[in-house]
């Protein structure tokens, strides 16, 4: 017989105030959609149609054209650069598509220049994207199909995107760190591939090119007559004749998009056998209620309180939570439970108010959710490390404020116990995936899992908040050490004119936590509908799997 709990009640969905908060999310996944399907317009219209002019596919068509199936496209990044470079004129997703699909019945991570967004040269963020994508290629062991048509370096930031260790040239040593560790990478170049550029796709295992269209070159015909005085034509210097017949550098030639992609697919068909891990997967289960609830589950506003199980009820497979110290550091909840079938282990901070029963330190106090309290902490870090052994990949859902503060929080130890928690999570070698729900602040982004531990996956709610800080707090904080510069200068403020200092201070503050601002700097990894979470989650569960290496677990060195 199990020991799984059912977890979750049926939601009143006529009550006044889930109906409320349901219509405030469903504005809000509005939003998110209307934004995204501008950004998906690339460099716009008119320059879409000049690309079907010359005969060419836009990046977006070619990732349709290549995928099994459209739908089962799991794009990455979309939000990248997103209100970044205006005065450049902007850069749509990066000039970047990105994204997870099934390629001849295999996960592959696709990655495309926006030949639209400036002919596809590389901004700063467009660099990190596609280190993204690498990155997530080497953890995964997932091949990766690059789509190339670019003109190189956005010059004008060259300084921002050339020399640095996370700059333009990692992406070359990617290229040979995933050759080395067998990871299949194919090119197909099907437009401009200039100067630093053409390594990426020599250095593939294979390159394609197009007629016509595709090019590679270190120098391209006007660099050519300026260092040396030759004339030459771009299709004679490095088209698709000179390379597959003249220098060998490619090893196909098409004669059109179509070809080219038609042809990756049957290089993709033509790979090895698929190794995995084996991570335990079940026949899926439903969860126990519709998703469509987390709408009006979840609060409209960062401050109010809800039950965690309410939500992972929408997530889970139905009767596969088992809950770990239930009651024990009640502001957190750690279990185990099965997602689409996989089998994982969670950690969710928990944003109701509870009365911690147990606890010595606590003397049954009452205890205010979203914030990470000594026993919350220690019971996390210990479920972490059983997850380790049982080697089952955690899932973390992120609402968190912080750890708790104050006399009787330091006196019991909470920075020990805190760091208990981050080091666990930091030396935890089984796959993480996080999700962002709403807010994000603070050494609690770290112990739950943020984008520097490392995680696989990073999805974000569009009520995700991610700072140091609450907004009103820091804002209060900014405030008071503007006006003691101002009073050291000699000026002093109005009331009104502190009011309006503060409002200022919030509305900028309140502008850089937003999940847009996450998401352009690729923070995290895509925004998306709460309704969607679990078959995200599915997806980047079937990703990780395809590893079949598991680095042995070392927790190093902990303070009981």
């Amino acid at each position: 017989m199990s020991d799984s709990q059912h977890i979750g009640t049926d939601a009143d969905t006529t009550d006044a105030s889930f109906q409320e908060r349901a219509a405030h999310y469903e504005a809000l996944v509005d939003t998110m959609e209307e934004r995204a399907a501008e950004i998906r317009m690339g460099g716009g219209q008119e320059r879409i149609d000049r690309e079907h002019e010359r005969g060419k596919l836009t990046a977006r068509e070619r990732v349709e054209y290549l995928v099994d199936d459209a739908e089962q496209f799991n794009e990455l990044g979309l939000f990248a650069g997103y209100e970044m470079y205006e005065d450049e004129g902007g850069c749509p997703a990066g000039g970047t598509v990105m994204g997870l699909g099934p390629v001849e019945g295999r996960t592959c991570m696709i990655v495309a220049n926006d030949a639209t967004v400036k002919a596809g040269a590389w901004f700063p963020i467009t660099a990190k994207k596609n280190l993204r994508a690498q990155e997530i290629a080497l953890e995964n062991h997932v091949p990766i199909l690059y789509l190339v048509d670019s003109a190189g370096v956005y010059l004008p930031l060259q300084d921002e995107i050339f020399p640095d260790k996370d700059d333009f040239g990692r992406i070359f040593r990617n290229n040979a760190r995933l050759s080395s560790r067998g990871i299949p990478q194919i090119a197909a170049i099907m437009g401009s591939c200039v100067a630093g550029g053409a390594y990426l796709p020599i250095m593939s295992d294979e390159a394609i090119i197009v007629e016509g269209t595709g090019s590679v070159f270190l120098a391209g015909p006007y660099l050519v007559k300026a260092a040396i005085g030759e004339d030459v034509e771009a299709e004679e210097l490095g088209g698709a004749v000179t390379h597959s017949e003249i220098s060998g550098v490619v090893d196909y030639k098409a004669e059109d998009d179509e070809e080219a992609l038609d042809t990756m697919r049957a290089l993709v068909d033509h790979q090895g056998p698929v190794e995995r891990f084996g991570y335990v997967r079940q026949e899926p289960v439903d969860p126990a209620y519709p998703a469509e609830d987390l709408y009006g589950l979840y609060p409209s506003t960062g401050g109010e309180q809800y039950e965690m199980r309410e939500i992972l009820a929408r997530i889970v497979d139905a009767n596969s939570w088992t809950e770990y110290k239930q009651d024990y550091g009640r502001t957190m909840l750690t279990g185990y439970a099965r997602i689409d079938g996989w089998n994982v282990g969670v950690v969710a901070n928990q944003r109701s108010v509870v009365r911690n029963r147990t606890d010595h330190q606590s003397k049954g106090e009452i205890q205010v959710g979203g914030v990470i309290y000594s026993e919350a902490a220690d019971k996390a870090a210990r479920f972490v490390l059983n997850c380790n052994q049982k080697e089952i990949p955690i899932v973390f859902f992120q609402d968190v404020t912080g750890f708790m503060v104050g006399k009787r929080a330091e006196h019991g130890g909470i920075i020990k116990d805190g760091a208990k928690m981050v080091n666990a999570v930091a030396n935890s070698t089984v796959p993480k995936l996080t999700v962002v729900m709403g807010n994000s602040y603070g050494a609690g982004n770290y112990a739950m899992c943020g984008r520097a531990y490392d995680p696989r996956l990073v999805l974000a709610w569009p009520t995700a908040k991610i700072a140091v800080m609450g907004g009103q707090q820091a804002s209060k904080v900014l405030k008071q050490i503007r006006v003691r510069q101002l009073e050291k200068q000699g000026k002093e403020l109005s009331e009104e004119e502190e009011e309006e200092l503060l409002s200022r201070i919030q509305d900028r503050y309140e502008k850089q936590t937003t999940p847009y601002y996450a998401a352009a700097r690729l923070w995290v990894d895509e925004i998306i509908d709460p309704v969607d979470t679990r078959s995200w989650l599915s997806t980047g569960l079937d990703m990780v799997d395809h590893n079949p290496e598991l680095e042995r677990f070392n927790p190093g060195v902990f303070q009981t």
